[in-house]
């Protein structure tokens, strides 16, 4: 993390301290905007929680270029969370394009119907040349699941 505010104890600027056993902060009819010209710092030795209403509109949200949720060691976490839709349609496809299911399935199907082998009258058995063309479009398609996949990471949610 680059910036971390000085304790209360050490900061050497003007600063306002309110300590009290509780303190509660109500708009009665519109907002309370906390603003900071570098952190705003939350801190408990027990639960942190943030509520809304149970109108179907309510909403929490979280607007950063990068959101990290947890800390690994001290450090920020780097690992990239799965987008669930983008996931979904990586993994069962949609209207347009199969996903990984659908080609395993056409993959078996292919062992169990199409693939044949040439047994000679003496020596090993071997795959049919016939073969080829319909595994190559197997593992062209394998390769297009492949290298969609990165799409499943969020770039912006890390987590640990």
């Amino acid at each position: 993390m680059n910036y971390i505010p000085d304790a209360p104890n050490i900061y050497q600027g003007k600063q306002i301290i309110i300590d009290s056993d509780r303190l509660i902060f109500n708009a009665k009819d519109d907002s309370i905007l906390l603003f900071s010209n570098k952190a705003i710092g939350f801190s408990t030795n027990g639960s942190f929680h943030f509520d809304t209403s149970d109108k179907q509109d309510s909403k929490f949200v979280v607007n950063s270029p990068n959101i990290y949720l947890g800390l690994k060691e001290g450090d920020l976490p780097t690992e990239p969370v799965i987008l669930g839709h983008k996931m979904q349609e990586w993994m069962v496809g949609d209207d347009l394009t199969e996903g990984l299911l659908d080609l395993l399935e056409d993959i078996l199907d292919m062992i169990g119907s199409e693939i044949s082998y040439i047994a000679p009258p003496s020596g090993p058995t071997t795959p049919n040349a016939a073969n080829i063309a319909p595994i190559e479009r197997r593992i062209s398609k394998l390769n297009v699941l492949k290298n969609k996949f990165k799409e499943n990471l969020s770039n912006q949610v890390k987590t640990v």
